[in-house]
């Protein structure tokens, strides 16, 4: 495990934090008061953030970056999530028995605002309107989970695939061409599939114009039919 390379918590960084559930609309001076303690940090490729278990010092906001959320039973690792940007990472072991439900695990790199537990609490104690605001971005989180969970139940593994591939490009029609942003065997794992099963999931595409192309490139001839084939009614 690298150090973290540490800083301390800056306008420029107060910014970034604006455009997260938990901060979104907090005067400066608020966010300041809640994040009084907290620090920026940059983490390489491998590096744990907290385990399993773990008793919990406090929680992240990803600035940048990936991070795994896994769960290790029995010598197997099961990924739960692929966290981005805006994602708070550990923050439920704040609010049930002081640790960690899963592990967390950088993906590539990860640029983080790391959040000190007993500070945070203390001025939540104080101010009921942002211990509110804490449990609205909760609601939002599990919302998320929840349309996942969805996604895995109701979705085939191609429609699943097509629709992490949208999820990779801002364009809304046309032609795009979109590269993993990590590893394919864990994007694999995170959609609830064997990369074997994600090859086949995208052989399966191929006839809508999807294409694997080197250095974990895919080219999607048309963004609105593959669109239309997220939300058809398929079968395995």
């Amino acid at each position: 495990m690298s150090m973290p390379r540490i800083t301390p918590l800056g306008r420029d960084v107060l910014a970034e934090l604006s455009l997260t559930p938990l901060l979104a609309g907090l005067a400066e001076g608020e966010a300041r008061l809640l994040l009084s303690d907290a620090w920026t940090e940059s983490r390489s490729d491998g590096d744990i953030l907290f385990a399993r278990g773990g008793v919990a010092v406090g929680f992240f906001l990803l600035l940048d970056g990936h991070v795994e959320l896994f769960v290790e039973e029995g010598g197997r690792s099961t990924v739960i999530e692929i966290a981005q940007r805006p994602a708070i990472l550990g923050e439920a072991a704040l609010f049930v028995d002081g640790r960690h439900p899963l592990s967390a695990r950088v993906v590539g790199h990860a640029r983080l605002l790391a959040v000190p537990r007993g500070p945070f609490l203390a001025v939540l104690d104080r101010r009921f309107d942002l211990a509110q605001r804490m449990l609205g971005s909760m609601s939002v989180r599990l919302r998320g989970l929840v349309g996942q969970i969805s996604e895995l139940k109701l979705k085939s593994t191609a429609q699943r695939l097509a629709g992490f591939l949208l999820g990779l490009t801002r364009q809304e029609e046309g032609a795009a061409t979109v590269r993993f942003p990590y590893d394919k065997r864990l994007a694999a794992e995170a959609l609830g599939m064997t990369a074997e099963s994600l090859s086949r999931a995208l052989a399966r595409l191929a006839p809508l114009g999807v294409e694997s192309r080197a250095e974990n490139l895919v080219a999607i001839a048309d963004i609105a039919a593959l669109r239309d084939f997220c939300i058809e009614e398929g079968e395995e």
